[in-house]
């Protein structure tokens, strides 16, 4: 986002005939200059995008110029990262996620129930079950969801089903290596062996990806927003995107067990805790999971 924001700046600047290449960064820099960039960047925008373009200007002049860069222009970035509303507020859009769960489970076996009846409709029902399960226990990115192949980073070894993500491919470098919850290593066989087959396609070439879309090719990233998005729609009257499972899930932490809060930084995946995470963390990310997975099981009533 910093050499966003900061790109942002340079072809506003080449734009408007005020890019000097031959002058150090900071001293492109003047509060008119920037009020005049803010004001023509906002049209059209949520308040947290502007300040995210803002401090990624400050902050990449720190870069420049360690370790204040532009003093003023820091305070600025902070005040309105501090004030801006999002254009369109997460809270009322969140569901418990033991609501969550048991959505998941009802789609699997509705989903099942079709498919014994020889409804092939039964498929994408318990797929969507499927998925909205897993992000449940494992809010991953979608992106790191749909890329999920058989046999090249999803396995099943010893101890269960097992899943890689390179640090290259998470958005956060951060790797990611972990199992299926055990409670869903039954619902993912199910799914292999009984429903994948139902959403192949003859004459589509076999390539292993785990979810299956139309036509009987891969889901890519975009249709499982979509689906997972339009089933919570119609199920709890919320916009509920895969991306808030994330924001679900570390609510869910802090309300339930606020002494696990640090986990959030491996649960989701990210390099550091926010600054209002102020809980020593030293959890790896199979713990992580693991103390996640025991919020659930305390939701649900299912013991320690």
């Amino acid at each position: 986002m910093c050499e966003r924001g900061y790109g942002m700046w340079l072809g506003w600047l080449a734009r408007t005939g005020q890019l000097d290449p031959l002058t150090h960064p900071c001293n492109r820099v003047t509060r008119e200059l920037i009020r005049a960039f803010i004001t023509e960047y906002s049209v059209g925008r949520a308040e947290t995008t502007v300040a995210g373009a803002v401090r990624g200007i400050a902050y990449v002049l720190r870069a420049c110029a360690p370790p204040d860069g532009v003093d003023w222009l820091t305070r600025l970035a902070h005040r309105l990262t501090n004030t801006a509303k999002p254009s369109r507020p997460k809270l009322p859009r969140m569901v418990r996620i033991i609501d969550i769960i048991l959505l998941s489970d009802r789609l699997m076996d509705i989903g099942l129930e079709k498919l014994r009846n020889g409804r092939r409709s039964g498929a994408p029902i318990y797929r969507e079950g499927l998925i909205i399960g897993l992000l449940a226990h494992r809010p991953w990115r979608r992106r790191n969801l749909a890329d999920l192949r058989i046999g090249h980073n999803l396995f099943v070894d010893d101890f269960g089903i097992r899943i890689t993500i390179p640090r290259e491919e998470t958005k956060k470098g951060v790797p990611f290596d972990g199992y299926v919850p055990k409670r869903l290593e039954q619902a993912v066989f199910t799914y292999l062996d009984r429903v994948r087959p139902v959403l192949l396609k003859s004459g589509i070439p076999e390539e292993d990806w785990l979810w299956i879309g139309r036509r009987g090719r891969r889901m890519p990233a975009d249709d499982i927003s979509i689906r997972v998005t339009r089933t919570m729609q119609e199920h709890f009257g919320k916009d509920l995107s895969p991306h808030l499972f994330r924001d679900c899930a570390a609510t869910e932490v802090a309300l339930e067990r606020p002494e696990l809060i640090g986990m959030t930084k491996h649960l989701l995946g990210h390099m550091t805790l926010a600054s209002s995470q102020k809980f020593y963390n030293q959890a790896t990310s199979f713990t992580a999971f693991s103390r996640h997975a025991d919020v659930i099981r305390k939701l649900r009533g299912e013991g320690s």
